[in-house]
């Protein structure tokens, strides 16, 4: 609990250090603006000789008072291209410097937010971090967020759960170690910390920033290999306005036996629109979703000696259908400049499915195992009310908070419902100190109160869980030289679930230093420390005979993550971008992985052995590996490009292979010691459970005159270890014929997956385009037991104004 008054006292040191001297004095001032239409940028950072600086208010105005002298000064904004001026000021008078900005066109140029909490350019940023355009999301119509994130190299989505660096396996959809992000804070369930793609503002995005490695400093448990910030934009010409119109078919899959229906495939329909618009003193977005998608996914089988005529019941398969709205307001004060508030919101209604297991390799590949089918009715919203204020030295306060409360009734006694309430205040000053520095201080709290039948687990069982978390954090940023960027940080959190509680401190730091004007050399240290769910504690459930067990006794899990990279930028004739490799290794401990046992706690008639599946801490593992990462656009002759590609290659193993981190007792009273190796079906080099080792990812796009196309090519490594049980449960015939072990032996290299699209816009305005999704029509899985789309046609109709 020293951690905090060090940090104030820090501060106040800082404030000292920051306060003008007795030298002549000149006042500056000025406005930031969009160079096509002179509207203001608001938050636009301004630093004059690298030693002092300003923000631009929400009428994109600044005001500083400078020593007399020679400046350069440095105009930046997310989304536009940094501006260098000169200026000189005169003791005891007032210039003017107005800067017009233009969209960025330079992959380093580029502004983010989520590693530091304050704009950067991408090259000073001292962790591995991602950018997904929004473009790319638009033109392939992507309507769920994780089918964009698997264009960003190193991630990948297995059973909803993102991975990033084979920091996680399958764990049924519970405790994720990467935080999702919404402008910023937390999007992940209160209950069972998994995200819900569909839920997401896709159409309101303006950039997707990803950060590799552990990030628990700034933003908390969850964040233990990485965070995906979605950041939507606020409207900075007058207005901008977009809809969308699609609709799609699913093909025959590779496995002709497999199609399980009839002349008449199952189709894709949905819209969307976006408008956002800018008026006096009043900001408003408003976007919405409507979609359908009749499943590539089939009902059950039925046994061909039923009494039904068809033995393939043409009931109920797989399916999502949702519609979604949401909202942004913002008022800009006209008393007190700089200040602003206002309320964000959105609202979603959705019926879906879930499978949890194929039938079989043939016939019943695209068909659930008998009881492994979830039916979903879900009602989610979050209300988003804000406070912010820019002084204009370089102050900013942001009081922020969220109500993010879901309700999902489930068939097979898991319906869950939670009410999360969350809050963050956080200050943030530009201090001059030998140099620019940035200090970012915040507290935050959440509280969540979930009832579930799914989560009846619990000390009292009766479904009813709290948990509550409270964090302080302080990260200092310092520029030296003008080239080597230092970045250190501290964060202290409490949790509480029900009656358990801990506090944990982590740190970080990290430093990049710019070489030459486009090399930039980076190191950074990151520990983590992520708290379990209620669900993963107190679930209790079946899929199928697969029963899911509570572990109350869970402990936390933390980790070590450490990395050394170099960004190269490069120009070629109109082609600008940068090449990025890096070297990472994440340490774990009390590492936390979804387990078969004999765990005993249920042994009802339907379980009568007391097998299943439950969370448990397995001691400890390390990833090592590395990524190479390319990114650029610009202009080849008259054909605007835009690309982003990148290979990852990651060793997850277990370092503690033969520890008995658990024991079963069977049926006759013996005693039997878990561990990964007697878990395991793949045992060498103690690769970790349903780990993808090796990515491959590239999207480019083109746009020549009025013709626009694209192509995306991806490669997953298969999974080579999963638990032992499933192929054991195949044997004794308990899983029926799924096919595991065969699949295991059958597939032991990895997918190629292709799409592609072209456009033609028919007016300025108007854009068709055709999207083939899966082009080779492949027949994978990217987890085991859970197969993934074939190949799809979809025609899609765009408007934008």
């Amino acid at each position: 609990m020293r951690i905090l008054p060090i940090g104030a006292a820090f501060l106040v040191a800082l404030a000292v250090q920051g306060q003008p001297g007795p030298v002549s004095q000149g006042h500056v001032v000025g406005r930031v603006a969009s160079a096509s239409d002179q509207q203001p940028l608001p938050g636009a950072s301004i630093t004059f000789g690298g030693t002092r600086s300003a923000t631009a208010n929400d009428s994109g105005h600044y005001a500083i008072d400078l020593p007399a002298g020679k400046y350069t000064v440095i105009f930046r904004f997310i989304g536009f291209a940094e501006k260098s001026m000169a200026l000189s000021v005169p003791s005891g008078g007032t210039v003017t410097l107005d800067a017009a900005l233009v969209p960025s066109t330079s992959q380093l140029d580029m502004v983010v937010v989520s590693a530091g909490k304050f704009e950067q350019r991408v090259g000073e940023v001292t962790q591995s971090l991602s950018i997904l355009p929004a473009s790319i999301i638009r033109d392939k119509n992507i309507t769920n967020l994780n089918k964009a994130l698997d264009q960003v190299p190193g991630v990948v989505v297995v059973d909803q759960d993102p991975q990033i660096r084979a920091g996680s396996g399958f764990s049924y959809g519970a405790g994720s170690r990467v935080m999702m992000l919404v402008d910023g804070m937390p999007i992940l369930s209160g209950d069972i910390g998994r995200p819900n793609w569909t839920f997401l503002p896709i159409e309101d995005i303006e950039q997707v920033e990803v950060i590799k490695g552990a990030s628990s400093v700034l933003y908390g448990s969850a964040a233990l290999s990485g965070v995906i910030n979605v950041r939507t934009g606020w409207p900075v010409d007058s207005f901008k306005t977009r809809a969308t119109v699609f609709g799609g078919v699913y093909d025959t899959p590779g496995n002709p036996d497999s199609k399980w229906w009839g002349p008449n495939p199952p189709l894709t329909t949905g819209a969307s629109f976006y408008h956002g618009q800018r008026f006096r003193k009043f900001d408003l977005v408003i976007g919405g979703n409507a979609f359908g998608d009749q499943g590539h996914v089939g009902p059950e089988r039925i046994a061909p000696d039923s009494l039904v005529q068809d033995p393939y019941r043409m009931g109920t398969g797989g399916y999502d259908h949702r519609v979604r709205f949401n909202f942004a307001t913002r008022w800009r004060n006209q008393k007190l400049k700089g200040l602003n508030y206002g309320l964000n919101g959105n609202v979603m209604k959705s019926r879906s499915t879930s499978v949890f297991l194929w039938d079989n390799l043939n016939e019943g590949l695209f068909r659930p195992s008998p009881n492994t089918m979830t039916n979903t009715m879900g009602t989610q919203f979050y209300l988003d009310p804000f406070v912010n204020y820019t002084g204009p030295k370089g102050t900013r306060h942001s009081l922020r908070g969220r109500w993010y409360h879901q309700d999902f009734e489930n068939n097979n006694d898991q319906s869950n419902a939670n009410d999360m309430l969350y809050g963050e205040y956080q200050f943030q000053q530009k201090f001059d100190l030998w140099g620019p520095a940035v200090v970012t201080v915040g507290v935050t709290g959440q509280q969540v109160a979930s009832n579930a039948v799914l989560y009846s687990g619990d000390p009292d069982g009766d479904g009813e869980n709290t948990a509550t978390n409270a964090a302080g954090y302080l990260q200092v940023d310092k520029k030296l030289m003008g080239r080597l960027m230092l970045s250190a940080g501290v964060r202290y959190e409490q949790f509480k679930v029900n009656s358990y509680e801990q506090a944990e401190p982590v740190f970080r730091a990290g430093a990049t230093y710019q070489v030459f004007d486009g090399t930039f050399l980076r190191a950074s240290y990151g520990e983590g420390f992520r708290f379990p769910t209620i669900g993963e504690r107190y679930i209790i459930t079946n899929v199928g005979s697969l029963h899911i067990y509570p572990n109350p006794d869970l402990l936390p899990e933390t980790s070590v993550n450490m990395e050394a990279g170099i960004k190269q930028g490069f120009k070629f004739g109109g082609i600008t971008g940068y090449v990025d490799v890096v070297a990472f290794q994440q340490d774990f401990d009390r590492y936390v992985e979804f387990t078969f046992g004999q765990w005993g706690a249920d042994r009802s008639f339907a379980n009568l052995l007391g097998f299943g599946f439950k969370s448990v801490n397995t001691g400890g593992a390390r990833i090592t590996g590395t990524e190479i990462e390319v990114a650029g656009k610009g202009k080849l002759g008259g054909v605007e490009l835009q690309f982003l590609l990148g290979y990852t290659h990651a060793l997850p193993v277990s370092t503690t292979p033969d520890e008995a981190y658990a024991s079963t007792v069977t049926t006759t009273g013996a005693v039997e010691e878990v561990s990964y190796a007697s878990t395991s079906s793949y045992t060498e080099n103690d690769i970790l459970k349903f780990r993808v080792e090796d990515l491959f990812r590239s999207d480019l796009g083109a746009t020549w005159k009025r013709l626009s196309g694209g192509v995306s090519f991806r490669y997953n490594s298969h999974v080579r270890n999963i638990d032992e049980a499933f192929i054991t449960f195949e044997e004794l015939g308990l899983l029926g014929d799924i096919g595991i072990k065969e699949w295991m032996d059958t597939h032991t290299t990895g997918d190629w997956i292709t799409d592609i699209r072209v456009g033609y816009a028919l007016t300025p305005e108007l854009k068709a385009s055709f999207i083939v999704n899966n082009l080779s029509n492949e027949v994978y899985a990217i987890r085991p037991m859970a197969i993934e789309v074939p190949r799809s046609f979809q025609v899609q109709l765009a408007y934008s104004l």
